[in-house]
């Protein structure tokens, strides 16, 4: 599934949640024309400056879980563009389950599905921030266990390629993964290689595996 089918999969997710009529909140925490357009604009055309302010108190102080769950597909659209942090969506996803409330059976299938879409996104893209979130175990949030993203990183038609880009910022691998088998791994990613630099960015990773503390069985 691609980011973008993930995304229509979570409106339609959320579709059955009426607009909100009102949304609690102090004076100080947003301005009556950001109120104004929460109720009034287009869901998919809220901007991205309103949806940050929206989410700077959402679920805490601002709003309820059924206005926070009525903007989630909001938000997570843009994610991907860098206008919203999932990190602070995650949070308040969080927040949610130790409060006790509750999403239905499809809305989780559907924030289930576009943390993996948008992580299959960020391997290759970012592949430093891949190694955030795992460690950081944000996406759990989504219902994503740290296992299935080390799964779909490794059969990612770029992993390989992620993963040494990411050792050579970070200089460790995930603990799950052995010396030996990430080893063959990029030498199989390195003799493929479409082009010289990420030949000599393998090259220089092989190397780096080479003389890692980590034993090659470990």
């Amino acid at each position: 599934m691609t980011l973008a089918q993930a995304v229509e999969e979570l409106y339609q997710a959320f579709a059955d949640l009426p607009r909100p009529q009102h949304i609690v909140h102090e004076p100080y925490e947003l301005h009556p024309h950001e109120i104004q357009q929460l109720l009034g604009c287009p869901l998919r055309e809220l901007p991205p400056e309103l949806m940050r302010s929206y989410l700077f108190d959402a679920l805490f102080t601002v709003g309820t879980w059924d206005d926070f769950r009525y903007f989630l597909p909001r938000l997570l659209e843009l994610v991907p563009a860098e206008e919203i942090e999932e990190e602070k969506v995650a949070y308040r996803l969080k927040y949610a389950q130790e409060q006790g409330f509750l999403l239905s059976g499809g809305q989780q299938a559907a924030l289930h599905a576009y943390a993996l879409a948008y992580w299959d996104e960020v391997i290759p893209r970012w592949p430093w921030y891949a190694s955030m979130l795992l460690d950081g175990c944000t996406l759990e949030a989504f219902g994503v266990q740290r296992a299935e993203l080390l799964d779909r990183w490794w059969v990612h038609p770029k992993g390989a390629l992620a993963l040494a880009q990411d050792l050579h910022l970070n200089g460790q691998l995930p603990p799950e993964w052995s010396t030996a088998q990430v080893t063959a791994w990029v030498q199989a990613a390195f003799l493929a290689a479409p082009n010289d630099e990420e030949a000599q960015l393998l090259s220089g990773v092989l190397l780096m595996l080479k003389h890692s503390p980590r034993q090659p069985d470990d």
